[in-house]
């Protein structure tokens, strides 16, 4: 192989490295600037994660991130989400393994249509109650289901 051929070859292998971490990069900055424009500037904005066997989690969080190898089983907080009555509340929900659903029936909110792995499904709505709530998961996603729970508080 000559010089002139490993010059070319390195340069592909920099064209790859740049399009794999390019790209994700390019769409992080593209989504963001989607959900800038669909977001009103005074909501308060939570991301919760979907899991099947550890429930929902606060923050974005991947798959990778709840592994746990061998018996070293830790139990989750159920997410506390406490906001002010009157409270523009956005949801973005993630899914990190398996299709989800979501359900605040207090507050009107039910997707039925299901919250896929990869993909955001935005949630917005007026804390026009006070209280205690409950969250759930609304489709029958693993054995541990039923922990797929969660609290808002709205307060006044």
């Amino acid at each position: 192989m000559n010089f002139g051929q490993k010059k070319l070859d390195f340069l592909f292998l920099l064209m790859l490295i740049g399009v794999m971490f390019g790209v994700p990069v390019m769409i992080s900055l593209y989504d963001r600037s989607v959900w800038a424009d669909k977001i009103d500037k005074d909501a308060k904005i939570y991301t919760l994660t979907g899991h099947a066997k550890k429930g929902w989690l606060m923050g974005d969080v991947k798959a990778y991130d709840v592994l746990s190898f061998g018996d070293k089983s830790r139990s989750e907080e159920k997410p506390l989400i406490e906001v002010s009555k009157g409270d523009l509340v956005v949801l973005r929900l993630k899914s990190s393994d398996v299709i989800h659903g979501f359900s605040l029936k207090d507050f009107g909110v039910f997707i039925t249509d299901g919250i896929h792995p990869g993909k955001v499904t935005l949630v917005s709505f007026r804390a026009d109650k006070v209280g205690r709530f409950t969250f759930s998961c609304n489709a029958i996603c693993g054995t541990n289901h039923e922990n797929m729970q969660g609290i808002l508080v709205v307060k006044a």
